[in-house]
């Protein structure tokens, strides 16, 4: 597999503050760490980091780092662990990368794609139900496949494909139960099971009740304070300058 070029710099500065400065600036502030070696403090382009994340390899993409006076193992690589984004925008705001020997196996995250016309549909009006999206499997990092596969072609109402049936290139291993169901074809939903109906027994006798509230009960007692709702807390008032 073809590693993604991606350049990095070592922070000097840390907290909050210089991190909001570096996001503002098209960076992203992260940490490399793996193969016993010191974890240390980076920051690279959101563009760039963001380019090689919409490669075929996605999240599992193999990254030749490179850091100014970092020297890397030839038969090392780096991978992108874990990527913290804002909640509304969706940028990311952080990313974790980790060495990884390209001579060992380890484990990795792997999507699924769902393949195949299932006669279940077409036919019949039946839904692609997919449940388990993505699977742990272990491989050596330059076999980890773009994606797994899970053929409905053969499938009426009510068929399923379990994760034994997933097309894996040799040399990769599936970390999930052979037997868990990966995909099934859901019947479809008639129109009266949307409908909510209420047996006529539960609406006879049932009257009209007037919602009134006695006019002590809407005056607070004079002298008491309405109580805060558990849980509720007010945030500390910010000292002026």
């Amino acid at each position: 597999m073809e590693q993604a070029i991606i350049e990095a710099e070592r922070r000097e500065e840390f907290g909050s503050g210089p991190a909001r400065r570096l996001r503002e600036q098209g960076i992203v502030p992260g940490v490399v760490y793996g193969m016993g070696k010191e974890t240390l403090p980076i920051a690279v382009s959101a563009e760039q980091l963001e380019d090689v994340l919409r490669t075929e390899q996605g999240i599992n993409v193999l990254l030749e780092l490179q850091i100014a006076d970092v020297e890397i193992e030839q038969e090392a690589a780096a991978i992108i662990k874990n990527i913290q984004r804002h909640p509304i925008s969706r940028d990311a705001v952080s990313v974790d990368f980790q060495w990884i020997s390209l001579k060992e196996a380890s484990t990795f995250s792997v999507p699924i794609e769902v393949e195949g016309i299932a006669p279940g549909v077409t036919e019949d009006g039946g839904v692609v139900d997919q449940i388990i999206y993505e699977v742990e499997v272990r491989c050596l990092p330059t076999n980890i496949p773009d994606h797994l596969v899970a053929d409905i072609t053969d499938l009426m109402i009510g068929g399923t494909v379990h994760a034994e049936a997933l097309q894996a290139p040799e040399g990769v291993e599936i970390l999930v139960d052979p037997a868990e169901t990966v995909v099934s074809i859901a019947a479809p939903i008639k129109e009266e099971d949307l409908e909510v109906r209420v047996p006529e027994e539960l609406l006879a006798g049932l009257e009209e009740v007037p919602v009134e509230l006695e006019e002590e009960e809407l005056e607070l007692v004079e002298g008491e304070e309405p109580e805060e709702e558990a849980g509720e807390e007010e945030a500390p008032e910010e000292e002026s300058e």
